[in-house]
């Protein structure tokens, strides 16, 4: 006996019919999965590059005797004289970024040379050319010979290979706040 509107389906049909929904249903998360993972890229890329872009550096004008804060791929010395130059500013905990609450371990320029040469590699990048000169690494004897540090008010300039210049740049984990605070290296505050 035959019922009206009811249909028949076979079973190959509803197994079809099942793995066509099973494909669906797998196709539609895998796409969704893969859309958050771009989102979630894209947000880490923009995040770093605004992280990068508003950071911010001691630099020590030694003519008029003051800290100001600059951008940190800014090259020292700033300009064509070596009157500003970059400060290794410390500061204490618990007592703020306050200018004068801070101290300055050491200044720190590089050679013309050197200087030339990072400006150079600077230009490129930014023009997202590639750069075909070699930079050297921190650890290189180039970058420690025509890397300059000194303590503010010395006249002097040591190479940073040298044993002056290594106690130069590490005198300051020493030094303790007024109420024997330990000291923290302070970068300027974006306002």
């Amino acid at each position: 006996m035959l019922v009206v509107n009811q249909s028949f389906v076979s079973p190959d049909a509803a197994a079809l019919k099942q793995q066509v929904k099973t494909v669906l249903i797998t196709g539609s998360l895998t796409v969704l999965i893969a859309l958050a993972v771009i989102f979630a890229v894209a947000k880490v890329r923009h995040f770093r590059g605004d992280g990068e872009a508003g950071a911010r550096v001691w630099f020590y004008d030694q003519s008029a005797n003051r800290l100001y804060p600059a951008p940190r791929d800014l090259i020292p010395p700033d300009g064509d004289n070596d009157a500003r130059v970059r400060a290794m500013v410390i500061g204490f905990q618990g007592l703020g970024n306050n200018v004068s609450q801070l101290k300055i371990a050491y200044l720190e320029k590089y050679s013309p040379e050197f200087k030339a040469l990072l400006e150079r590699a600077q230009a490129a990048h930014a023009a997202k050319l590639p750069f075909r000169e070699n930079v050297p690494s921190q650890n290189s004897a180039y970058f420690q010979d025509n890397t300059l540090v000194k303590r503010p008010g010395e006249a002097s300039w040591h190479t940073a290979g040298t044993g002056e210049a290594r106690q130069i740049m590490l005198e300051w984990r020493e030094w303790r706040g007024p109420a024997g605070q330990p000291p923290i290296i302070s970068v300027p505050s974006i306002q």
